[in-house]
């Protein structure tokens, strides 16, 4: 596999000529043959939007797993919420990168705060939909425990 821009590309081809259907998390059941595309942004929105980009022109959607707790980038600044937006104007889904070891105690995966990681992954699902001004209905961890 060339990991290339090209050889995404290439990647993209190839999977629509084996008939494979590009779908999401919420409509994958209506298609015998699909695929579901996915990414974590764990540190560059601007090359997400890069690849969010190229897969626009591929006749692609995907979804895009964004982080509210990293030192990478800060999903609310302005610059930030522009490239969110663009990803979600270009027909990709933006979901929600839950990392509930943010909130864990030393030793353990239960979390500090005394509230639940159900309840603590809704909270930033809300923050991240008036961020990107869209639902958020899909979550993905980052990190996730045992438990």
């Amino acid at each position: 596999m060339d990991f290339t821009y090209t050889g995404y590309r290439m990647l993209l081809a190839l999977l629509r000529q084996g008939g494979y259907a590009f779908t999401g998390y919420h409509d994958y059941q209506s298609h015998p043959r699909c695929v579901i595309l996915r990414h974590d942004i764990d540190n560059s929105l601007p090359q997400a939007l890069r690849l969010a980009e190229i897969e626009a022109e591929e006749g692609v959607k995907s979804t895009w797993f964004v982080l509210l707790r990293t030192d990478f980038y800060y999903p609310a600044s302005a610059a930030s919420q522009n490239m969110l937006r663009r990803i979600r104007e270009l027909g990709h889904e933006i979901g929600l990168h839950f990392d509930e070891m943010a909130y864990a105690c030393e030793g353990g995966a239960e979390t500090c705060t005394g509230v639940s990681t159900e309840e603590l992954s809704v909270h930033e699902a809300n923050i991240l939909a008036d961020i990107c001004g869209c639902p958020i209905t899909t979550v993905s961890m980052h990190r996730p425990s045992k438990a």
